[in-house]
């Protein structure tokens, strides 16, 4: 989900240079108050410097969801947790999968991610509907695709790599200190291997977290650091919004300042990275989410999440002009679906957000 600028990294402006992680640690927990204002102005500095003023839109589409046999603890399609209220059908059309990236261009849109629920997706059957879906987006639109298909293994990345792939989305989620509370049935190094091998491979890759999960402000920090050790492109910040049946559903969602103080903190460790605020954004900072842009992000979501309704697309178009910003175009601009209004509905990716038990799937690993 991350810019084709990203492919190789501009140099920084001078002046522009990463913070330490010892500064780090200090500034976010500067979460209210001048400090916090101090705080963003810098950060949109930098994210102006080195990325101007053009905000990139990116949709997803929910194309496998429910019964995965991972146990994180933030995820309604676990099948380790039992009503959740997470929609559950097997994967969609190549057609269905390619009509929904369409849509989601002419919303504004440059980035489409097909995600799939499931520790990996291995079947020959899915591969080659994916393959598929990945020749038709490239050929019917100008957005560039991406998929989040959980710890895929190299032969299969090469396959879709060929295929037309050009992101590859695997979040570390959170710290290696903070991990295990958060999942259990795979290693934080078998994550590590999957980003690594996208990356010798040549994808562009999308790479971040979820904030908010009982981790310590400190250990935000930490997963910055390991973002930038593995030079991630494009970083996806989420923040938790406790779905219910999960073992997270009791916590409280971190406040606006705090949110906004973690976003300028990574664009600050993080200055060459395309920075994203994607779920959660509207239930953690609330009346305040314009405020992304301040803090230092130049990307955010355009519809509905995975498995929860997301803001409409002509708000979300809204408020990025309403900060003086203008969408970023495809770079097939003359071609770009999207004509200067965003839809007022959703166009794709309902299902996530209304549920659909009518078919289930079996637990595969």
């Amino acid at each position: 989900m991350c810019t084709d600028s990203c492919a190789n990294p501009k140099p920084l402006p001078p002046g522009v240079e990463p913070i330490s992680g010892e500064e780090a640690r200090r500034l976010i927990h500067h979460t209210a108050g001048p400090e916090l204002e101090a705080l963003l102005a810098r950060a949109r500095a930098v994210r102006e410097a080195v990325h101007g003023t053009g905000v990139s839109l990116c949709g997803i589409v929910n194309a496998k969801s429910g019964h995965c046999p991972e146990d994180c603890g933030f995820c309604q399609q676990s099948a380790h947790f039992k009503d959740t209220g997470a929609p559950e059908y097997p994967m969609m059309s190549a057609r269905e999968i390619a009509d929904q990236a369409k849509a989601a261009e002419a919303a504004g849109a440059r980035e489409f991610s097909v995600v799939t629920s499931g520790t990996r997706l291995a079947k020959e059957s899915e591969l080659a509907t994916l393959e598929e879906a990945i020749r038709l987006i490239r050929a019917e639109t100008t957005v560039e695709p991406c998929a989040s298909l959980g710890l895929m293994r190299r032969p299969e990345l090469e396959r879709l790599k060929r295929a037309g792939l050009q992101h590859y989305h695997h979040n570390l989620e959170t710290s290696r200190s903070h991990f295990d509370q958060v999942c259990t049935t795979h290693s934080y190094d078998e994550q590590l291997e999957t980003i690594r091998a996208a990356k010798e491979l040549g994808y562009q890759l999308c790479t971040g977290g979820i904030l908010g999960m009982g981790e310590t402000p400190e250990q935000r920090v930490e997963l910055a650091e390991t973002l930038r050790e593995v030079g991630t492109h494009c970083v996806p910040l989420n923040f938790l919004n406790p779905r219910p049946g999960t073992p997270m559903a009791h916590l409280r969602a971190i406040t606006a300042g705090e949110c906004l103080a973690a976003i300028a903190v990574f664009r600050l460790m993080l200055p060459a990275a395309h920075l994203f605020v994607m779920g959660g954004r509207e239930v953690n900072l609330g009346a305040e989410q314009h405020r992304i842009f301040d803090a230092g992000a130049d990307g955010t979501m355009v519809g509905n999440y995975l498995t929860s309704a997301g803001t409409q697309p002509h708000e979300v178009v809204e408020m990025v002009r309403g900060k003086g910003y203008e969408l970023r175009p495809t770079p097939d601009a003359e071609r770009w679906a999207f004509h200067g209004e965003a839809p007022r509905e959703t166009g794709w990716n309902r299902r996530a957000a209304e549920g659909d038990r009518k078919r289930a799937l079996p637990v595969v690993r």
